[in-house]
């Protein structure tokens, strides 16, 4: 329903010809590991291939969600590349999960993959420099862990104190 609003609120704005729609397509493995760890990646996809099933308390994985990432993360590098061609000045990825919370060895808060550090360490190591608005009731812990130490990418949290996964303090900058 998340998605469902959202596309309705895009199409509410009526942009006619000006919105271009860009086909998504399944992220690489490569692609993927620009920020996820190799060896993570490869267990998720067969943990996924083998039925799936609870991989922590808030984040399940069934037989298509290995698919289903990847093709968000896709998404995501579609929108870049769309972009990179000058087929447009802004892009909107609508997608769930966000995948702020994935980590670059685990899955974490229903996010399998961090969707948007995947296109943000694109975008950097095309040499863009790159800022990360997160805006969101819980802090993108795995998209600031992400960047920390890495500045060509600035990213910015704003979320609500004290929720889940209970980090993302007003002190914290990396």
């Amino acid at each position: 329903s998340r998605v469902d609003a959202a596309a309705a609120g895009v199409a509410d704005l009526h942009l006619g010809s000006d919105r271009v729609a860009v086909p998504a397509r399944l992220a690489t493995f490569d692609e993927l590991a620009v920020v996820h760890d190799a060896g993570y990646l490869r267990a998720l996809e067969s943990f996924c291939e083998a039925g799936g099933g609870k991989l922590d308390p808030d984040t399940y994985a069934r037989p298509q969600s290995w698919d289903a990432a990847r093709s968000v993360a896709g998404a995501g590098l579609e929108a870049v590349d769309a972009l990179s061609r000058g087929d447009g000045e802004v892009a909107f990825v609508i997608a769930r999960p966000p995948g702020h919370h994935a980590l670059s060895d685990r899955a974490m808060g229903f996010c399998l993959l961090n969707n948007v550090a995947i296109a943000a360490a694109t975008l950097a190591g095309r040499g863009e420099r790159v800022m990360v608005i997160d805006w969101d009731v819980h802090h993108g812990n795995g998209t600031e862990a992400m960047f920390w130490n890495d500045d060509r990418v600035c990213y910015v949290s704003t979320h609500q104190d004290g929720l889940y996964p209970g980090t993302g303090s007003v002190t914290d900058v990396g």
